[in-house]
Parts: structure tokens; sequence; C-alpha cells
């Protein structure tokens, strides 16, 4: 497994050893309930007071409006539940976007068909990104949340959340701001002033902590109901007893972070626009999705389609060459459905089956990109040899995608 390549951190990132180090104390010997009031039970509230007041120093809130969770889902659900619950009297309507990740989208849907929220869906560009204007436009006097991500998983695209924000509240003053922070954090980090949002949520796994500890940043003020309930914790936002290692990991792990960001974009930039530039050049009809600039695109994130193949037989043949990556697509009942996001930015359904995203991180080498570049157009040469789908010219709706 030593030789293998990983190129899905947008998925999930190594722990970092430093965090397994914080975290090993409080899985050996500081396991105590922090509710208890016993001496030992107090050194693990402590710690988890401490996780608090790191977290919120590196996204500039106060300890106070940090709720801990199990992850990212956790805390878009609340996020949006929550809210709408808490508001109801004031209304029911919900904006979010076509590209959300599926715990807001699902979320969304669900409230939809339960009556307990009107929700309006808006589109993005071809890049991915989400107008902000278009966004405006859509909120109404009985607008109680929006929710747009900083980021997307999938192809990379970064929104202008602070305008998006600031057009929101001043159609509607009393509107709250939700934003998806989960992939931003770790590449560019986030302040909540600066963005001008309600509510943000971030999870560990994402920028080399653990999983199962999550945050959901409320200013204070945000009306919010709690969706977990029955012991008290978090100040009654969000029951259970606490993760003690997994919040100190999770604050570690931010704190790394924010320490070596800027390395770690100066080399995740590097490595993708290796992939960016050369891909391409090298597989006939495959081409760039989400942002062309990057200024506008995750370090690190590189997405694409390549036409008349199938993706996830291509991450097959990936694997068995020694290289973990991923596609927006979603294998269900023994079909492959496009990815949502990429229907969404207009690509043809047909040619979104043939995506591929590959995201990098601090452990990878430019010798990876190397080893990757060499490995894939063969395997996209073969599949095609083999697929049903005739390799023929490109229909006209590809072309747009399909440009260099």
């Amino acid at each position: 497994m030593a030789d293998r390549i990983y190129l899905d951190h947008a998925s999930t990132t190594p722990p970092d050893p430093r965090v397994v180090d914080a975290m090993l104390t409080y899985l050996r010997e500081r396991w105590y309930n922090p509710s208890s009031i016993y001496v030992e039970a107090q050194q693990a509230r402590a710690a988890i007071n401490d996780a608090r007041a790191v977290v919120a120093s590196a996204i500039g809130a106060l300890p106070e409006e940090i709720i801990f969770t199990s992850g990212g889902s956790e805390s878009d659900s609340l996020a949006i539940r929550g809210v709408l619950e808490a508001s109801k009297a004031r209304g029911r309507h919900f904006i979010t976007c076509a590209v959300e990740h599926h715990a807001v989208l699902d979320t969304a849907e669900q409230l939809g068909r339960d009556g307990a929220a009107e929700v309006t869906i808006v589109g993005v560009g071809m890049d991915g990104r989400v107008d902000p204007a278009v966004v405006a436009a859509a909120v109404r006097d009985d607008t109680v949340l929006v929710s747009i991500m900083h980021a997307n998983n999938e192809v990379g695209a970064i929104n202008d959340i602070a305008e998006i924000a600031k057009r929101v509240h001043a159609r509607n003053a009393h509107a709250m701001v939700h934003t998806d922070a989960v992939q931003s954090a770790s590449h560019m980090g986030v302040n909540v002033h600066a963005l001008g949002v309600d509510l943000l949520t971030l999870t560990g796994h994402k920028f080399y902590g653990p999983r199962g500890a999550g945050v959901l940043y409320a200013r204070s003020g945000t009306p919010l109901a709690p969706q977990i309930i029955g012991g008290g914790q978090e100040k009654d936002r969000r029951a259970g007893t606490e993760n003690t290692a997994a919040l100190v990991g999770l604050a570690e792990a931010i704190r790394i972070a924010a320490a070596q960001r800027e390395a770690d974009i100066i080399h995740e930039r590097t490595l993708q626009q290796r992939l960016i530039e050369e891909l391409p050049k090298r597989i006939p009809l495959a081409g760039i999705t989400g942002p062309r600039n990057l200024d506008h695109r995750l370090p690190g994130s590189a997405s694409f389609v390549i036409a008349f193949v199938e993706g996830e037989s291509i991450l097959l043949a990936l694997d068995l060459a020694g290289v973990a990556a991923s596609s927006g697509s979603a294998c269900t009942t023994g079909s492959v459905e496009p990815s949502h996001v990429l229907v969404a930015m207009g690509v043809p359904p047909a040619l979104a089956r043939g995506s591929l995203r590959f995201t990098f991180g601090r452990q990878n080498t430019e010798a990876d990109v190397d080893r990757l570049l060499e490995v894939l157009p063969p395997i996209v040469q073969r599949m095609r040899a083999l697929s049903p789908m005739p390799v023929t010219e490109p229909p006209a709706d590809y072309l747009p995608w399909l440009a260099s």
C-alpha cells in the first residue's frame, strides 16, 4: 500500500500525526464524562472549553457561538432545521442552490415535502458559481434562511459569500445566511465577520482532523431550535455526551491548518495547475469542469469530464493502478447517475457520467501528478475501446465542456 497515491482529499484527509498525539491522552487517560463533577471529569470539560476557544479564534467568533456536533451533515441539518423551526412564526421560505452537498439539498427536499418549508433553489453558471444577484432576487419578506456553500466539493467553485450575505441582508434584515464551509476551511480559511454570515458549518476530517467532530457557528442572537435533545450539552443546543478526544483533535487540526495555510496553498496550487494544464493535452475529448480562473477555485481541486467513457470504470482501473480518486457520479441500483452538480452547471448527462475529481493534499508530490498522467491516458484509451458507446465526433452540446 506504500506505493499507492491518494488524490481524494475533498472526501477526507488523513489525520495529522500531531492531531492523533493530542487525542491519545483523552482516549487513554482523560476519557471521563465531561458532565460529571469530579476532578478527572472537569479536566475533560476544561479540554473541551479550550478546544471551543481555539476554534472560535480561528474563525473570528466568540466561544459561546461555537456548537460542537458530529460533523458537517449534522451541522448543516441543525442550521437549516433549527432556524426554520425557531422562526416559523415569521415565515418558512428557504433559499439554497442546486449544487449544494446532499446534506443541504436532501434536508431541503424533505422539509418541502413535509410542508415545513417553501424552498427556492437557485441555479449556477457554467463554472459552478452562484450569482449573488440571483440569490438576492429570490429573497422575499417571508424568507427565513439562505444557505449557499462557500466552495463546492466536486468542482472547487468558490462563491462570493460576503457579497451574497450583504445583498440578502439588504433585502431582508431578518433573513439568516448560512454557509457550508466544509471544503474551504482548510484551503482558504474562513472568518465569519468577513463573510457576514449568521451560521457556518465546519468538519474536522476535511482539514486533517478526526471524523466525528464538527462545528456549527451560530451568531449570538440567531434563533435556533435544538434537533437533538435530552442532555443539556452545548447550552441546550445539541445534546449528547461530548467526544472529548475528537474535539481536542479538531481544535489541534484547525490550529495547524491556520499555521501552515500559506505553505499548503502554494503546494496544492502547484500540483493543481500542472494537472489542469496537462490532462486535457494528453487525453482527447477531455475537458475541465469548474472555474478556469484559479482565483475562483479551491487550491488542490481539479475536475474533468471525459467523453465516451464512464468515470466509475476509470476509477476502478485507477484503483488497480494504485491511484485513489473519485467521481461526481453516484452508483445506485446498478446504474451510474450523473453528478447533480455537473447537470446543474449544464453538462449533458451522458458527458457528466465521465466525470473525474482529483483533490490534492499535503502528502502529494509532483511525482504523484506525473504518475497519474502516465497511467490515466492508456486507461481511457482501453475503456473507450471496450465501451458500447462509439467514439465519434462529439455532439454539439459537448463542445463547450471539451474546449481547452
